[in-house]
């Protein structure tokens, strides 16, 4: 089945950032066999610049990329305020940015297992289970199940 662009944007839109390629492409099928749009980055600049000018509902980010971790692309981009995209209202508004963040790493420490826990945001250690993955992303952008 192909979508029309009018209905992929009215699919809820994962951002993954990750600077391994064979990774970020897991993520992606993962996510789009999820039934949702997907943008991608393999720098946390792309990612923040993607924050910055399209609708995403969610960041699925390694916490290690090239230029800066995931942590500090998400402390960015929040630290707002930023003009709301177009799409999400009538009117464009200063406001404070956010986005539910889901974090990845093939080499969590507990400190950053702490600093997710204590934000509400999931850290899965790479390798990570699909199922589980795919859970976390439903859950996060309400679609249970």
């Amino acid at each position: 089945m192909t979508l029309s662009r009018s209905h992929l944007r009215s699919l809820p839109t994962v951002l993954v950032t990750d600077d391994d390629a064979a990774m970020l492409a897991c993520v992606v099928e993962l996510v789009r066999r999820a039934g949702f749009a997907v943008e991608t980055a393999s720098r946390g600049r792309d990612a923040l610049q993607i924050l910055l000018h399209a609708s995403i509902d969610l960041t699925i980010s390694d916490v290690h990329l090239p230029d800066m971790t995931g942590f500090e692309v998400l402390e960015t981009y929040t630290s707002g305020p930023w003009i709301a995209p177009p799409e999400r209202g009538a009117a464009q508004r200063l406001q404070r940015a956010t986005v539910p963040a889901i974090f990845m790493s093939g080499d969590a420490t507990p400190e950053m297992h702490d600093r997710c826990a204590s934000l509400g945001w999931p850290l899965f250690d790479k390798p990570f289970a699909v199922d589980e993955m795919r859970t976390a992303i439903e859950q996060v952008l309400g679609r249970a199940g």
